[in-house]
């Protein structure tokens, strides 16, 4: 089984290793796509600070309010759709 791995020091950079997408980000909401399913990370002044130049890992800064696993690519996509179109 495949491993993700992430770090959150003091709520405010978190690394996240094994991303394969960014789907969609501002300073608010980073909506990402790893080996193990999709992740949502909420929070206040987010900024990708590094993406893939280590391979597959993606460093955040910011405010971390919350960290939100989905079980696939498919759901995270629906839920993007549902909101532009609200």
């Amino acid at each position: 089984m495949e491993q993700n791995t992430l770090t959150l020091v003091s709520r405010e950079k978190l690394t996240l290793q094994n991303v394969e997408e960014i789907i969609s980000y501002d300073d608010e909401l980073i909506e990402l796509y790893t080996t193990l399913g999709g992740v949502r990370i909420r929070g206040r002044g987010l900024v990708i600070d590094e993406a893939f130049s280590t391979g597959t890992t993606v460093i955040i800064n910011g405010y971390i309010k919350a960290i939100i696993y989905s079980d696939g690519k498919e759901k995270l996509a629906d839920n993007i759709i549902t909101r532009l179109f609200r």
